[in-house]
């Protein structure tokens, strides 16, 4: 390999620098130089300094504490890849550029700025960490929180939390102006996990027969709105639904149910129930607890899960 070149990319390449034979030294330093680049490329989508972060654009925006960043490459790189521009910020640097205020504050004041001056204006919002009442049990990316509603909320809690209004920025209204997701993670391990499923979801599909079937889960006094969905949207699509309602058997039976439709995978999972604690979802009946997590191990025919208390 006397006289040869080292293709990294399309149009770069690195030569050796003299004719005689690479040492371990030199070929160190190529590698070096491979991992300089590799991270440069990368440093790209994280914005660093505070005059990138007032004006700067994009098409993918994340809002990440700084412990996930490096789990997110992955994930900005497959954006990318369709096309989508992405930046990433952390929430140190928002905290230190827009200094008053609540947590929760500094950050809508950061999106106002991005949807306000940056160009592009991001059409999507990702906030990246898990969000507790209490800041010392992984508040990483604040919760807005609001006065609970009138009716009863189990075990006396006072308030709910949502994201959306980090980016209903325009109006006297509650439509939000940038579509919002959050990653809800606590560990570095936890997110890569997350972004490592969500490649997998969309790079390798399984496109069976589940991306065809609806599994709809609904308590007793939730039927009649389970039957119009059934009848409105999933007949008239020929969609197999597959039911779990609470008038079909025991808290067992229906727990037993909701896991193996879960294992054998359905496109969209519509729960129509109550929530309650233990954390579950429940008519008079238990349909399902988050202990039955532990007996789910469909990893790849995943379902989007859209709820209605």
């Amino acid at each position: 390999m006397e006289n040869e070149s080292i293709q990294i990319f399309n149009n770069w390449t690195i030569k050796p620098l003299s004719n005689r034979p690479h040492s371990i030294k030199k070929l160190g330093f190529y590698f070096f130089l491979i991992t300089l680049i590799f991270q440069f490329m990368l440093a790209d989508y994280l914005v660093t300094n505070p005059d990138s972060l007032l004006t700067n654009g994009c098409d993918y925006l994340i809002v990440t504490h700084d412990s996930f960043t490096d789990a997110l490459y992955p994930l900005c790189q497959l954006r990318d890849s369709l096309g989508l521009e992405m930046r990433m910020a952390e929430v140190s640097l928002i905290y230190t550029v827009f200094d008053s205020g609540p947590r929760t504050d500094r950050i809508r004041k950061f999106v106002e700025r991005v949807y306000n001056y940056w160009d592009p204006r991001p059409e999507y919002l990702l906030l990246v960490g898990d969000a507790c009442k209490d800041t010392n049990l992984g508040d990483y990316v604040p919760v807005k929180r609001f006065p609970k509603f009138s009716y009863y909320y189990y075990g006396g809690l006072q308030e709910h939390g949502a994201d959306n209004w980090y980016v209903t920025l325009e109006g006297n209204d509650s439509t939000p102006d940038m579509i919002v997701g959050r990653l809800p993670v606590n560990s570095l391990a936890g997110a890569e996990s997350v972004v490592n499923k969500i490649i997998r979801y969309e790079t390798s599909p399984d496109t069976g027969l589940w991306t065809r079937t609806v599994m709809l889960l609904a308590s007793t006094d939730r039927l009649s709105f389970a039957t119009e969905l059934d009848t409105t949207f999933f007949q008239p699509a020929r969609d197999s639904v597959y039911k779990v309602y609470e008038s079909q058997g025991s808290s067992a039976y229906l727990r037993q149910k909701t896991r193996a439709g879960f294992n054998q995978g359905a496109v969209f999972l519509v729960q129509v129930t109550h929530g309650g604690q233990p954390p579950g979802w429940y008519g008079s009946r238990t349909l399902f607890l988050y202990d039955d997590v532990d007996s789910l191990y469909n990893l790849d025919k995943l379902s989007i899960v859209i709820g209605r208390g």
